[in-house]
């Protein structure tokens, strides 16, 4: 995850006090740095961010110590916000760009010449980066939070609505729990009212016709008949009424 780390200052005139009043801010600095768990005061954490005293662009490991620093983390940040930042290490401090864009107003400032939060905002992908103060960044980034913060609630609830729907803990799709068990009970009670109707069962699919019973039907229809029992006689020679058989 990136993080923001938004510094307090500690009372130095030019580099804290005097940078606080321009930007009508607590902050005077803010570096950049990635961590896989929510920073907490006095770790040490290898950021990058552009440093007036030196020089420019800069790596270093810094501890956090407590009251001095505020945590933003940055969940929409393309994730080689930091291997961006570093692509300008060396680079040297925009002081006129500084002046330029916080003292008068006037948005003006070197392309290739960084100063803190313009660094930053740069490597999250910010239009206009140097028009960023530290304090106009922290609040920048924490509104874009909010705003992606809804969004994924957005994309989690319309998920949710289509997913398949559950009863019982078993999944609502075909061919499982639920709908086959529903099917599987509405053919038995179609075979069964087929079999009370009919005279016949169907068992494993083989359809055999009652002898015992007659599938009648009035309004002029026909009427099924069952076959006359053969009568046997003592010479092996089987009868059947208005027939013989040898």
């Amino acid at each position: 995850m990136i993080y923001l780390a938004f510094y307090r200052g500690e009372g130095r005139f030019f580099s804290d006090t005097l940078v606080q009043r321009i930007t009508r801010s607590e902050f005077s600095h803010c570096e950049l740095f990635v961590s896989a768990l929510p920073p907490l005061p006095g770790e040490t954490h290898r950021c990058v961010s552009a440093v007036g005293k030196t020089g420019g662009v800069c790596v270093r490991d810094i501890t956090f110590r407590p009251g001095a620093y505020e945590f933003v983390p940055v969940p929409w940040a393309p994730s080689d916000t930091f291997e961006r930042a570093e692509r300008h290490l060396g680079k040297g401090y925009d002081y006129w760009g500084l002046l330029m864009t916080q003292l008068v107003n006037m948005r003006r400032h070197t392309a290739d010449r960084w100063f803190c939060s313009k660094l930053c905002a740069k490597a999250m992908g910010l239009a206009d980066p140097h028009t960023y103060a530290p304090g106009d960044l922290k609040r920048v980034v924490e509104e874009h939070n909010r705003t992606y913060m809804a969004a994924q609630e957005l994309a989690e609830t319309r998920q949710a609505a289509h997913r398949p729907r559950a009863t019982h803990g078993a999944p609502f799709f075909p061919g499982s729990g639920i709908f086959a068990g529903g099917l599987r009970s509405a053919r038995q009670s179609a075979a069964s009212a087929f079999s009370h109707l009919t005279g016949s069962i169907d068992d494993g699919g083989v359809r055999a016709t009652a002898p015992q019973r007659l599938a009648k039907r009035t309004q002029g229809l026909t009427t099924t008949r069952t076959r006359p029992a053969a009568s046997q006689a003592n010479n092996n020679v089987v009868r059947f009424p208005g027939r013989i058989a040898r």
